[in-house]
Order: structure tokens, then C-alpha cells, then sequence
């Protein structure tokens, strides 16, 4: 039989246990008035507890362990910290355990747990389906599954938001700078994420609004830091975009990305460098200082429109390279690719502004714009809509890569809330 310390966690926060006559191991009354907020922190396992033992009432902490040895060896006997503990619940005792400052800490042995519940949980923890709870889901209601998928989706967003502190962190908490770097991160998506990167750390966004109001030279700076006019050219666009970079370059000090960095292997035409080099410079001419306005739109809809329909140089409508002609196609940014931006750059940005402010407006504002962005397609998606949860927006399919890779995958069903109704079941 399996047993671990979380589920004596699961058992005593909800109290699956049979709480009639409990009796300390020294034989004095135990009443549970208020089992404590269970702690994921540093510290004892449950705090502000109130438990009543003999004829004292107590206001303090539990600590939880399986076996009594077990507060020794992680040391709590020597910890202060752990003077605060008013109740040792242990599955075994096998010794009296002390607080730091000497006194016995009253424990209490929990083992007459139901049946039903040890079966549920050893049932999830060797489950060989893609989840464990595969079988099971269609049992939970569907009003536990949306409130627990809501919080999930807060977690996905924090998860994410760590990358865009890391570069605030590096840009002295400039937003506009942060969010520039993680859009060209996100233009490059796997594939050519490091290179989009370094084209933006070189290419400051200062100089890029000097030439606003000019589309060659900004094609030209991108193009020429993304280490693209090294070359001799046979066509007039490339030749022009060479020569403005050549002075641009000079005059700004600018040093190039090494063109080898970009990768073409398993890539359609529509995703090759040049085409998404391309769209860049056309969102730089259409958004100075973008981040400003999507802080300013308040509908989801209108941020979605900030990428529709770019104006690209008619010089890719026959060309996926310079100086590579091909058949005459639209290169404007695919719905998918707008989406994924959406999801992955400015909700992510919105959510973490909002944190950042201590202002919900935002927060709200992230959540919103993922009600309205279609769920992305993936291997994770896709199975949840074989066994019958379908995502028809991103805040679900976000939601659901969260639970998979967090929660499914590292078998936390004691702290996931699908799993927490499965096992109370």
C-alpha cells in the first residue's frame, strides 16, 4: 500500500478521518476545532490552528509527519520556529518528540482512515493512463472542473510572467523595453526565438522611433541587424535596404546578429526569416511604443486588431528570400501566429503590468483577451478533447497545459482540485 506524508496532509485538511474520541498518545481528549490553513511554505504544516487537548484550549500550529522519528530528522528540535506547534499528527509513533525549548509536544495518531479513500488514491498514483484521473473525470461535476481550471490558468500566467521579470529586471523596470524584447522573442516563436532575441537587445527601440515615418530604413535596420545585407544582392529592394543600413549602421554603432544563427530546418515558407523579419518592421512602422497601447485599449478586440492586416514591402508577395523568386502569395501573418503572440506576449505582459500595480484592471484585462483568443492546437489539447474536455478559448487550453505538465504529470492529485474531489468521492 502506498502512503505518503501528503496524504496525511489531504486526510487532515479535510478531515477524512473518523474524529470521535481522539486521544493524544499520553491519553489526554483531543477536539479539532479549527484543523489551521494549510502552509506550502517554510514552517510547520498548518497554521493558526485551534485544537482543544484535555481541558485547554490551544491557538498554534500542527506540524504533520508519518512517523514521530521523522520531527528529529528533519530537525524541528532545534528549530525555534517550531516552538509554535500545539500538535504532532503522525500515521506511527515510535518516540516522544521536544520543541527547541525543551517542552513535549502532545501528538496524536491518525490510522483508522477510510478504506475507500486509501483505494481512490492508490488507484491515481499507479494509473497508466495520460493522466491518472483519465477514467474518472466524467464523475467530478463540471462547476469543480471550471473553478479549479480558473485557478489553474492564475498559475499558468504567473509561471510565465517570470521570463518577462527577468528582462524588466535587466531593463531597470522599463516596461516598453521588457515588452519589445519579449514580443521579438515571441515572432521568432521556438524555432527562431534566440535569434528574434538578440535582434532585439541590439536594435533599440530608441532608434527605431527615430525612423518611424521612413519603411525602408526600418526594414533596413531590421534586416541589417538580423545580419541579413551582408551579401552582394541581384534585386533593386535588397540593394536599397543594404546601402540605408550601411550609413544607419555607422551612424548608430550598431554590430549585427550573425546571420548563421537563423534556422530554416522544418519550416514552411510562410515562417522563414525573412517573411517574419518582414512582419516585424511592418508592426514597428504601424506601434510606437506598442506596449503603451495595448495598456490603453480596453477592449479585447482592439488589441486583436493591432496585428491584422500589416503592410508588408509588395516585395514579398513573390519572395520567401532575397533574390529567390516564387509564386506570387500573401504574406500577412497568419491568425494562428497572431493568436499565439496574443496568448504567449501581451496577455502574459497585461497580467504581470497588473500584478506589478497591485491593479486587478489588468489582470482582468490578460484573462479577457484569452476568453477571446481561439484555444491553441497542440498534443496536450488535443488529447484533453479525446477524453471530453474540449478548450473552445485560450484561457482553458492554457488552464490545461498548466494541469498536465504541473499537476498530471508529477502525479499531484493531493493538491490538484479535480484530483481532491476524486479522492473525497
Amino acid at each position: 500500500m502506498t502512503f505518503s506524508e501528503d496524504l496525511l496532509h489531504f486526510i487532515w485538511k479535510f478531515r477524512l478521518f473518523s474524529q470521535k474520541d481522539l486521544l493524544t498518545v499520553s491519553g489526554l481528549s483531543v477536539e479539532i476545532l479549527k484543523n489551521g490553513m494549510h502552509n506550502h511554505n517554510a514552517g510547520p504544516d498548518f497554521e493558526n490552528a485551534l485544537i482543544r487537548i484535555g481541558e485547554t484550549t490551544w491557538a498554534g500550529n500542527v506540524e504533520i509527519h508519518l512517523r514521530s522519528s521523522d520531527w528529529e530528522r528533519h530537525k524541528h528540535d532545534s528549530d525555534a520556529a517550531y516552538n509554535s506547534v500545539i500538535l504532532h499528527v503522525v500515521y506511527v509513533c515510535d518516540k516522544d518528540v521536544f520543541r527547541q525549548n525543551g517542552t513535549v509536544v502532545p501528538q496524536l495518531v491518525i490510522h483508522e482512515i477510510p478504506e475507500v479513500i486509501l483505494k481512490n488514491y492508490e488507484g491515481l498514483m499507479h494509473s497508466l493512463n495520460w493522466i491518472p484521473c483519465e477514467r474518472h473525470l466524467a464523475a467530478v461535476e463540471e462547476y469543480h472542473v471550471r473553478s479549479w481550471l480558473s485557478r489553474v490558468l492564475i498559475e499558468r500566467l504567473q509561471v510565465k510572467s517570470e521570463s518577462l521579470k527577468e528582462v524588466l529586471a535587466e531593463y531597470k523596470g522599463s516596461w516598453e523595453d521588457g515588452f519589445y524584447i519579449m514580443l521579438a522573442r515571441n515572432f521568432g516563436f521556438k524555432t527562431n526565438a534566440l535569434p528574434f532575441e538578440l535582434l532585439a537587445r541590439s536594435l533599440p527601440q530608441q532608434v527605431l522611433s527615430k525612423h518611424k515615418n521612413h519603411p525602408l530604413q526600418i526594414e533596413a535596420l531590421v534586416f541589417g541587424q538580423a545580419g541579413f545585407l551582408e551579401q552582394n544582392f541581384a534585386d533593386e529592394y535588397p540593394r536599397k535596404l543594404k546601402t540605408e543600413y550601411a550609413f544607419l549602421r555607422k551612424k548608430y554603432a550598431l554590430t549585427p546578429v550573425d546571420h548563421y544563427t537563423w534556422k530554416y530546418m522544418r519550416l514552411r515558407p510562410q515562417n522563414f526569416p525573412c517573411i517574419r523579419l518582414a512582419q516585424f518592421a511592418a508592426l514597428i512602422l504601424r506601434s510606437s511604443h506598442l506596449f503603451s497601447r495595448v495598456l490603453e485599449e480596453k477592449r479585447a478586440r482592439g488589441i486583436i486588431s493591432m496585428f491584422a492586416d500589416l503592410t508588408l514591402n509588395n516585395y514579398w508577395e513573390t519572395h520567401y528570400r532575397f533574390d529567390v523568386v516564387s509564386e506570387k502569395t500573401s504574406k500577412q501573418i497568419g491568425n494562428q501566429s497572431i493568436n499565439n503572440i496574443l496568448v504567449n506576449t501581451i496577455a502574459v505582459s497585461l497580467f504581470a503590468y497588473g500584478r506589478h500595480l497591485g491593479q486587478q484592471t489588468f489582470i482582468d484585462r490578460a484573462i479577457e483577451l484569452l476568453e477571446n483568443v481561439p484555444a491553441e492546437s497542440n498534443q496536450i489539447t488535443n488529447r484533453f478533447s479525446i477524453i471530453g474536455f474540449k478548450p473552445k478559448y485560450a484561457d482553458h487550453s492554457q488552464a490545461l497545459i498548466q494541469l498536465k505538465r504541473y499537476y498530471c504529470d508529477a502525479r499531484k492529485c493531493l493538491q490538484c482540485g479535480i484530483g481532491v474531489q476524486l479522492l473525497k468521492q
